[in-house]
């Protein structure tokens, strides 16, 4: 047991330090070897040295592999995909699916030619084989930082490659035999079950596809909320609980069809493999099928219990070894972290338990979502045996009986509605707290200082975590240096402006997507706005919870759509917009869910704001059309920066002509580098020295125009492009020279393909 522990503890320190490149996981990796050679134990060191050479190099097999691939071009190809009808996700008028193929696991997307085939797609219940065409090319990569990494996401399921579908030539059914056939039997029931599913009430449908099949429909995140803020997300991951409840069940079944103990445990071992599919076979999910199927099979073999932390080893190891990335993911550390602290401190009182929890898994936590809720410990004492006596039954009964009797399902749907209506209440209450992201070695820091905390509980060691969480809270909150920053949202403008020790914090545009008029059949669920998927996140990570001034250069949807949606997520003390904007209706409604009441104020050239900007345009009021850009100056680290909107030529020749003497470093280039801005003989007057382009990949305009581009070329203007590079950031203050970074490096994806 002690060899298969020291052995588990190693691979997982080895992934964490060859996948996720944390130096301080190899530095504690080099500890624990020491610890290893500290034994004395010959068979433990020569075990843990041939783990570890295998693991080793099966991780550097791997990221060689994803490291290839994520530098290959897209290219169009002719290929066959095999789909399960469980992978199929239909919203709207496209889908995406889950494929196989010769170029390995893919994420496939496509669009639906007419509602028909939408009804096919959406009823489709077997295994199927598709002759396509499309463009294969690496998973897209994240611009910005705090943005959601979706090719670790999609690498930790196998999948390295997206394929975008032009034309599906055939699509047939396609049978297997034999155990194969099995396997996509359950495929099979698990879809039926998704088809039935819609039949029941809302949250009844909801609460059964999550917590029995482990698939989370698209509203699950609108109709979570609650659950969220509060961290109680683990409760709808399919993993031990759910296993043990299942396993009793089952077992419970068996006795009575008068089996004996050893044919039950031989059932239940080729029963769980199928139930893993079931489910959706998650991490957590994984974690615990397979702990258990080791259990059983250990004492069928021997006639032994097998301990647990042997079973938990060899599934981590066996874990790593099927997702290097496991414990580089919220779901995979709170699985295998908190399923280790229950086994090696059992006796415990429930909510002392509850408390070591939280502070083993708050560094975790903060990593993945930079906020914690304080209500979080006391809530998750309260709900989980909620869950487990009423939730989780409520949703068995209504799932179960609720197809042939609707109105148990609808008393089903009663309880749970009432526990979701509360539960969303208790997460507005107050106590939601944005502490940031801390650097990872921070992280490791923490977690250990816990862990020795929870071993050896003393007032020194609490009083040493405090200081420590209380210096890492400091440092987030109060850098040192300011910084501006061009955010990538895609085609449109937002930017953050954060003085030294973010004594004012302000964000010019918010960026948001057009929406163009489509039939009732192509209508889905709208994709999230970028705000929330982008700048917010950006911003809790940096320990922000409020924006002192949000500038909106006009009415444009690329430049002020999501700012009813970031004032829904985060607190703002005034909007400040161009003269005439006010009183628009579209501006109106877009202040309406607003946290708070953030303080409008129209302003003209000339005046003059704390965070070191001044308005140089418009000189009149008007209706916040492009040309009545509201374009802002000020003062950074030494170099003068020009914010300019949407405006047009004749607009910057205004300003020329009104402020003759006016010198800018830094322009962010009018309306995306199209033709009808930047105009040459005003740059030249101005005397730019770097251009920013804040504009999307491959947009229907053609933004940057050609001739702006050959202009800024003739003038030796330094460009950046936030479809090349990303998140464009200029540091300065602090003590220390102002300098540039960009979020995409040399000879990334999008360099490599979206050039101009």
């Amino acid at each position: 047991m002690r060899a298969l522990f020291f052995a588990a503890i190693s691979g997982g320190l080895l992934s964490s330090w060859l996948v996720g490149q944390q130096w301080v996981a190899a530095i504690l990796w080099l500890g624990w070897i020491g610890r290893l050679l500290c034994l004395k134990h010959r068979g433990i060191l020569i075990f843990n040295l041939l783990v570890v050479v295998v693991m080793a190099g099966w991780m550097s097999y791997q990221n060689s592999q994803f490291a290839h691939i994520q530098r290959e071009n897209p290219r169009t190809i002719q290929t066959m995909l095999t789909v399960q009808p469980d992978q199929i996700s239909v919203n709207g008028g496209q889908y995406q699916l889950t494929a196989d193929s010769s170029a390995g696991r893919l994420i496939v997307y496509g669009r639906l030619t007419d509602a028909r085939e939408k009804r096919q797609l959406e009823q489709l219940t077997q295994r199927t084989k598709w002759r396509v065409e499309g463009e294969l090319a690496p998973v897209l990569p994240p611009t910005n930082p705090g943005q959601f990494n979706v090719p670790n996401y999609y690498r930790s399921q196998g999948i390295n490659r997206q394929f975008t579908l032009t034309a599906v030539r055939e699509r047939v059914l396609v049978g297997r035999s034999g155990v194969w056939q099995i396997v996509d039997m359950v495929h099979h029931w698990r879809k039926q079950f998704m088809l039935a599913s819609a039949r029941l009430p809302k949250t009844l449908q909801l609460y059964a596809t999550s917590l029995l099949i482990g698939s989370r429909p698209a509203t699950f995140r609108t109709a979570m909320t609650g659950v969220q803020q509060l961290e109680l997300l683990y409760l709808f991951s399919l993993s031990g609980m759910h296993v043990i409840l299942l396993i009793g069940l089952l077992r419970w079944g068996l006795v009575r069809c008068h089996l004996s103990l050893p044919t039950i445990d031989s059932w239940l071992l080729g029963l769980l493999p199928l139930y893993l599919i079931l489910g959706g076979a998650a991490d957590s999910l994984k974690r615990a099928v397979v702990t258990v199927m080791l259990s059983l099979a250990w004492q069928l073999i021997t006639g032994k219990k097998q301990g647990a932390i042997a079973g938990w080893s060899v599934a981590l190891l066996l874990g790593i070894c099927q997702n290097p990335l496991v414990l580089l993911q919220l779901g995979g550390q709170l699985s295998y972290g908190l399923a280790l602290l229950l086994i090696l401190m059992p006796a415990l009182p429930p909510w002392r338990l509850a408390i070591w929890i939280q502070l083993l898994s708050l560094p975790v936590i903060l990593l993945a979502t930079s906020q914690w809720h304080l209500l979080t410990i006391g809530v998750s004492l309260l709900v989980a045996p909620i869950f487990t006596w009423l939730l989780l039954p409520l949703t068995l009964i209504g799932a179960s009986v609720g197809f042939w009797l609707p109105m148990i399902a609808r008393w089903c749907d009663w309880g749970l509605a009432l526990f979701q209506t509360n539960i969303n209440w208790v997460g507005t209450l107050p106590g939601l707290l944005t502490i940031g992201q801390p650097p990872a070695w921070v992280a490791w820091l923490i977690g250990l200082m816990t862990l020795w905390l929870i071993r050896r509980p003393t007032k020194r060691l609490m009083v040493e975590l405090v200081v420590a969480y209380t210096v890492m809270v400091m440092t987030l909150h109060w850098p040192w240096q300011g910084a501006i920053q061009f955010i990538d949202i895609g085609q449109g403008d937002s930017i953050l402006i954060r003085q030294p020790f973010n004594r004012t914090v302000s964000l010019i545009d918010t960026g948001g997507r057009l929406q163009f008029p489509r039939p009732s059949w192509q209508q889905g669920i709208p994709p999230r706005a970028r705000v929330e998927t982008i700048t917010v996140p950006y911003l809790h990570q940096l320990g922000i919870a409020k924006i002192d001034t949000v500038y909106l250069s006009h009415k444009d949807v690329d430049h002020m759509g999501d700012l009813g949606r970031l004032l829904q997520l985060i607190r703002v003390r005034q909007i400040v917009v161009p003269a005439g904007m006010a009183a628009l209706p579209k501006f109106r409604r877009l202040l309406q869910p607003a946290l708070g009441q953030p303080v409008v104020r129209e302003v003209l050239a000339g005046q003059r704001f704390a965070d070191g900007l001044t308005a140089v345009h418009p000189f009149q009021p008007g209706k916040a059309e492009n040309g009545d850009s509201l374009v802002l100056t000020g003062r950074f680290g030494g170099q003068q920066f020009m914010f300019t909107g949407d405006l047009d030529r004749a607009g910057e020749r205004a300003i020329v002509a009104r402020y003759p003497t006016l010198k800018v470093d830094v322009l962010k280039l009018g309306h995306h580098g199209s033709k009808t801005a930047s105009d040459p003989e005003v740059l030249q007057q101005l005397g730019v020295q770097r251009g920013i382009l804040s504009v999307g990949r491959h947009n229907r305009y053609g933004h940057p125009n050609a001739e702006t581009l050959a202009t800024l070329r003739t003038k030796h203007i330094q460009t950046y492009s936030t479809a090349l590079q990303g998140m464009i950031t200029y540091h300065f203050g602090g003590g220390r020279s102002s300098y540039w970074t960009t979020f995409l490096k040399e000879g990334n994806y999008y360099q490599r393909t979206a050039g101009h």
